[in-house]
């Protein structure tokens, strides 16, 4: 192995430049080599990096990359890390893996067949709060699980949409927001929750024109442990506010708003308790109305990726992580389209 990983990138919109900024930061990581149909929107990008253009997808997957970081939109990510994976390529996907959780699973039996890391986007698990809620969830400090629930209230313009011919469209989508934007306060809901067993959701299109799927959409949930909880998402609230997330159990009660503590109390208190209060008392993130992504936690995930890749361990995001999430939102979605509840395991 390179003391470098060569990374390759497919999909240029404006999250390829977070993933292009983090691969130049890192040590042991060189962006070599970007792909887009348009060589000229090819060359463009990658000259920003130092790295070389491709519009020939076979010539791109035989520039000597060791990763393929996709950042198209989802629903065409399985074509493009299907062939780097045959090639013996790792693979890193921005969430979600795609729209089919079919296609999902052919992606993890296909890594796992050819025996490379397969990686999927979920930034937000790596902040420093989060990892603090989690070390918390998993002392067992919220004692039983009673209630689990996140809220995703954002504002995206009738521009946003309007900006990008697959934006808001379920066939290159896959959904609205709930898919696109909230399914990271999602996967961080269901990784500190115990599993995911039935959901009852409806959705609509309240404030935006020319998309076919929803604006707003509300589900309740029930886990495996018997506990409850609710989900609520929209890009339709003006002007936006930050993610919340509220884990309660019978001896603590933790509430988040993105990298913000509002509640943090538990019956026994720990010697940790006020410093962790104090270090996040205050919220770094940015307006919940603008799509514009922070690095940090970018770079901590592809940290972990690169190091799971050199010592041949799972990346803490593998394939059947990125799934769990994908099956939520897929299950979710059915639930509204029938107004049934819908089962995702026994």
């Amino acid at each position: 192995m390179r003391e470098k990983l060569r990374f390759g990138i497919v999909g240029l919109g404006s999250i390829a430049k977070t993933h292009a900024e983090v691969i130049s930061s890192l040590d042991n990581a060189e962006l070599v080599s970007a792909f887009h149909k348009n060589k000229e929107k090819a060359d463009s990008f990658a000259s920003s990096y130092g790295a070389k253009g491709y519009s020939d997808l076979d010539s791109f997957l035989s520039s000597g990359i060791d990763v393929l970081t996709v950042t198209t939109p989802s629903a065409v990510r399985c074509e493009y890390a299907l062939p780097a994976m045959e090639r013996g390529i790792s693979v890193l996907l921005e969430k979600p893996m795609d729209v089919s959780p079919d296609k999902a699973k052919l992606m993890i039996e296909t890594a796992e067949r050819c025996g490379i890391t397969l990686g999927v986007i979920f930034q937000n698990r790596f902040s420093p709060l989060n990892k603090e809620i989690r070390k918390a969830v998993e002392s067992g400090r919220l004692g039983k699980r009673i209630l689990s629930s996140a809220y995703v209230k954002w504002f995206r313009s009738q521009e946003y949409y309007d900006s990008g011919a697959w934006r808001g469209t379920k066939e290159i989508d896959g959904g609205g927001c709930l898919m696109n934007q909230a399914i990271h306060g999602l996967d961080l809901l269901l990784s500190l929750s115990s599993p995911l067993k039935d959901v009852l959701s409806f959705s609509a299109l309240l404030n935006h024109e020319r998309i076919d799927v929803e604006d707003t959409l509300v589900s309740s949930l029930r886990f495996s442990d018997g506990s409850l909880g609710g989900f609520e998402c929209s890009t339709a609230a003006y002007p936006g506010s930050e993610r919340r997330i509220e884990l309660i159990g019978s001896s603590g009660t933790i509430i988040a708003e993105d990298d913000r503590i509002i509640t943090w109390s538990f019956e026994k208190e720990s010697s940790e308790d006020e410093e962790i209060r104090r270090r996040f008392s205050s919220s770094l993130s940015g307006p919940a109305n603008s799509p514009a992504v922070a690095l940090d936690n970018h770079r901590a995930q592809y940290v972990d990726f690169i190091d799971a890749i050199l010592h041949g361990r799972r990346p803490a995001v593998d394939g059947r992580e990125g799934l769990k999430s994908l099956l939520a939102v897929d299950a979710i979605y059915r639930s509204a389209e029938s107004g049934k509840m819908v089962t995702l395991c026994s």
